[in-house]
């Protein structure tokens, strides 16, 4: 028999530009489907199911829901929350209490992992639950799916931001550094490239953290760019680093999974071109946040594949589908297209997709031509226009859902 009761959805890691469109291409899918009777969102993700702090977005005026779906960042808040097995027993209570029958989680491989443990609970209890998650990241590193909802914004942003950094490096003659999220997985820094198309386009050098390259290479790279082009626009990923050296860091502390906070690598690498002597001053940028916010320079692909990801993870679940991710599958280049599939959770989970390294040039300092087959589609597609003034975006109402259980302890 067909599972009726309530949906939710959690958002997961950090913010995308296009990751409202999710929500609401689940919410609006949702509303046509008759085994799901109000469809809430949680509150920061994880956290407010631990909470039941769980709004109705069934009540939400749709006019004003649909418009959040040019909105970046989490309109019902983000969280990372490292689940410990009492989170677990909690948040099947909240499901339970709140008659919540089908779960959407949307994130990274973290969230993918926390999806997935908690699908596996529902499974040895007495609650019988569709449990869905739904990819989201700007650093593109979920395996199985051929890209992730958030990753072509990001790209166009990154990519643009460059080659806008390398005008300004021109008019001085200095050579220039930015930094590009990326932790383990350089698929962002690696999209930058695209913007050089013929010899002396920026950026000049492309290096990511799937291949350390050594201090005497680097300099040797920056040196001979510099040489033959007046400047040298460099675009490395934050989780970059020397082979055998350690991480670029700024501080010591780490996040509730033991990530440790990066960020030093435009001022590391600028420190290595000066005491080279290659140049008096190398100007750097951090891209920051930026990259996963910047709504102006979203990606039509990115913001249609968001939204459709979201449709698809409702409509699986009506159908009683459970414990798998929805995909993205391309089926073409050029023409680009694509459409969505399932994969199992336990296949993503805590798994990390790196650049291959054939998609590097020789010395992996700069792109080959199937890493930009495959970005370009990605970034394609103007969706804003750019009218006088600043953007306005909309909020929630938040109508709270009341709440059936006794408060749970904090989390750790």
């Amino acid at each position: 028999m067909a599972l009726r009761g309530n949906a939710c959805i959690g958002q997961s890691g950090g913010p995308t530009s296009v990751i409202n469109a999710t929500m609401v291409g689940a919410v609006e899918a949702a509303r046509d489907i008759d085994g799901i009777e109000r469809f809430y969102g949680a509150l920061h993700g994880l956290q407010g199911v631990l909470d039941e702090d769980l709004v109705d977005l069934f009540r939400e005026d749709p006019d004003h829901l649909a418009a959040l779906r040019y909105c970046p960042s989490a309109a019902i808040g983000s969280v990372r929350l490292k689940p410990k097995e009492e989170h677990l027993q909690r948040a099947l209570e909240v499901f339970r209490a709140q008659n919540i029958r089908f779960f959407f989680y949307n994130g990274g491989n973290d969230s993918q992992l926390t999806c997935h443990l908690i699908s596996e609970l529902a499974k040895s209890s007495d609650w019988e639950m569709c449990i869905i998650g739904v990819p989201k990241t700007i650093d593109n590193d979920l395996v199985v799916t051929d890209h992730s909802p958030g990753f072509g914004s990001a790209a166009r942003y990154a990519a643009a931001a460059v080659q806008f950094a390398a005008r300004d490096s021109e008019a001085f003659g200095n050579p220039h550094v930015v930094e590009v999220m990326g932790r383990h997985a350089g698929w962002l820094t690696a999209a930058t490239g695209v913007g050089a198309v013929e010899a002396g386009d920026a950026p000049h050098l492309v290096y990511v953290p799937e291949v350390p390259v050594t201090r005497e290479q680097f300099v040797e790279d920056v040196a001979e760019h510099f040489q033959r082009w007046g400047t040298c626009v460099v675009a490395a990923s934050e989780g970059f680093t020397f082979a055998g050296e350690t991480e670029f860091q700024v501080s010591d502390k780490v996040d509730s999974f033991g990530h440790a906070r990066l960020g030093g690598v435009a001022q590391g690498l600028s420190d290595v071109i000066e005491e080279a002597g290659i140049a008096k001053r190398c100007r750097n940028d951090k891209l920051g946040n930026l990259q996963r916010c910047f709504a102006w320079a979203a990606s039509e692909t990115d913001l249609e594949e968001a939204y459709a990801v979201g449709r698809e993870a409702a409509v699986r679940a009506s159908r009683g589908e459970t414990d798998v991710m929805i995909t993205i599958e391309r089926e073409s280049d050029d023409p680009y297209r694509w459409e969505c599939g399932v994969t199992s959770l336990v296949s993503v989970a805590d798994q990390t997709k790196l650049v291959p390294r054939e998609w590097l040039n020789e010395r992996a300092n700069g792109i080959g031509d199937e890493m930009r087959r495959y970005v370009l589609p990605l970034i394609q597609g103007r969706v804003f226009q750019m009218e006088p003034g600043l953007p306005r975006y909309p909020k929630l109402a938040r109508h709270f859902v009341e709440k059936k259980l006794p408060p749970s302890a904090p989390s750790k």
